[in-house]
């Protein structure tokens, strides 16, 4: 659980200590303590952070004060981007999903969803008429680099990248690059 969420489920007035922060993410209290001391939020270990002060400095310092929701898309909807689709948790964030593609049209039929689905052949159309600034990149990996080429041209800022293809892109476009097999290797190597 992020500390976003965490926040998100906390009434405004209600404190947080850097002992429960940790308890709850797992990371130590020193690390909870200085990255908040950052944020110029000073307050004891054990009087705990105001939660509503703590949501605001969070959003202020990582520069998401802004007032609209960031609309984000989900490309490639099998098992992996079907279950991003419905179950992405964005609570306490300005980030929201609003579409999803695919290049089946028997999946997107089939595929029982709250949020619109559309073909990969119209993405360049939706994406611009629906304002949408981020995609999430589920695809095969053979196809990773040609939609990531599209949702380049089409305006898209960042990629979350799910495959495992290295992603060639024009400067500017911001990628992130999600892999299991690394995380779970970072924890191994943690839990030793």
């Amino acid at each position: 659980m992020t500390l976003s969420q965490i926040l998100s489920q906390l009434e405004e007035n209600s404190k947080i200590t850097s002992v429960e922060i940790s308890a709850r993410t797992g990371w130590s209290e020193a690390t909870i303590r200085r990255d908040i001391s950052l944020l110029k939020l000073h307050s004891g270990k054990s009087n705990g952070y105001p939660a509503g002060e703590l949501r605001r400095a969070i959003r202020e310092r990582l520069n998401l004060s802004a007032p609209e929701l960031r609309k984000c898309c989900v490309v490639g909807l099998g098992k992996l981007g079907a279950a991003l689709l419905e179950n992405a948790d964005f609570s306490g964030s300005p980030f929201k999903i609003a579409a999803g593609f695919d290049s089946s049209t028997n999946r997107i039929e089939l595929l029982e969803s709250t949020i619109p689905l559309f073909s990969t052949s119209d993405l360049e159309g939706e994406i611009g008429e629906m304002k949408i600034d981020y995609a999430i990149l589920c695809v095969a990996d053979r196809d990773a680099q040609k939609i990531a080429e599209r949702l380049s041209a089409a305006g898209i800022k960042g990629i979350v990248n799910y495959t495992n293809t290295i992603l060639k892109l024009p400067a500017g476009l911001e990628v992130e690059n999600v892999s299991m097999a690394f995380a779970l290797s970072n924890l191994a190597s943690k839990a030793k």
